[in-house]
Formats: C-alpha cells, structure tokens, sequence
C-alpha cells in the first residue's frame, strides 16, 4: 500500500505560507533600550514597518513610573543635549501618548514624518516638563 505524504505535505505548505508571509512582513527600522533621564523605563522598544505602516513597538518588559500626560516623541537633537525644559525644543514631533505605564504597545507612527530627521525617541511628560528618558534611533547614515 502507497503513502500519500506528498499531497498532505503540500496542503499544509498551503495552509500555513500564508501566515508565513504575513509573519514576514513586518521588519525592524530601529530598535534599542532606553537611557534614564528622570525616571527608569524598562524593556525594549523598536521601530517597525509591517505592510507600509510605521510602528513604535514596545515590549512586554516595557515599565515606568505611572503619570499623568506621558507622551513619546521623536527628536532631531541628541538626547545628551536634551533635559526637563528643552526636550520639545528644535523640532521634536508627537508619536502618541503613553496608553499604559507597563506591557507590549504598539504606536503608529506619523505618515509625514521623516524618519531619518530624527536621532532620538522620547518618553516625556508635556504637563509638568519632565523628561522621562529616551534612546539614540541610530538612523544616521
């Protein structure tokens, strides 16, 4: 008696290259640790592109101090240069605001912004000027 691997072996290729290729399609831009500047940020972040769009990402290790008006930007300068008072100065341009202090997020991304204009991601409190933290994108050419 004759197996029929082939054909079987072909009806799962099929079912699963699908999401194979959906899996596939989201590639990493940037991605980093932060760097302390007033308060601590844990975990992991990155910048993606999945089917066109742009994405900040944060993974579940992602924590902070919980506070009100938190909100990540992009910055042209570098976060060096940047403190409580300057941090929006010279450019800086609105991601969202931070939907929660703990876990995985995703962010879409302005379609108008240039990415490779911008040399940090911030974490900053628009309320009471403070600079949470950030990260160097590491865009330059």
């Amino acid at each position: 008696m004759k197996r029929r691997i082939l054909p079987t072996g072909l009806a799962l290729i099929a079912l699963l290259a699908p999401t194979a290729l959906a899996l596939g399609a989201e590639e990493a831009v940037a991605s980093g640790t932060w760097t302390k500047k007033g308060y601590r940020i844990a975990g992991n972040w990155s910048l993606i592109v999945d089917n066109g769009a742009r994405y900040l990402v944060l993974d579940e290790g992602f924590k902070t101090r919980k506070a009100p008006d938190l909100k990540f930007f992009l910055s042209p300068r570098p976060l060096a240069d940047l403190g409580d008072r300057n941090a929006l100065d010279g450019g800086a341009v609105l991601i969202a605001p931070l939907e929660a202090p703990r876990g995985a997020q995703r962010y879409a991304l302005p379609d108008d912004v240039d990415l490779a204009a911008f040399k940090t991601l911030i974490l900053h409190c628009e309320q009471y000027s403070k600079l949470w933290g950030g990260a160097a994108l590491g865009l330059e050419p």
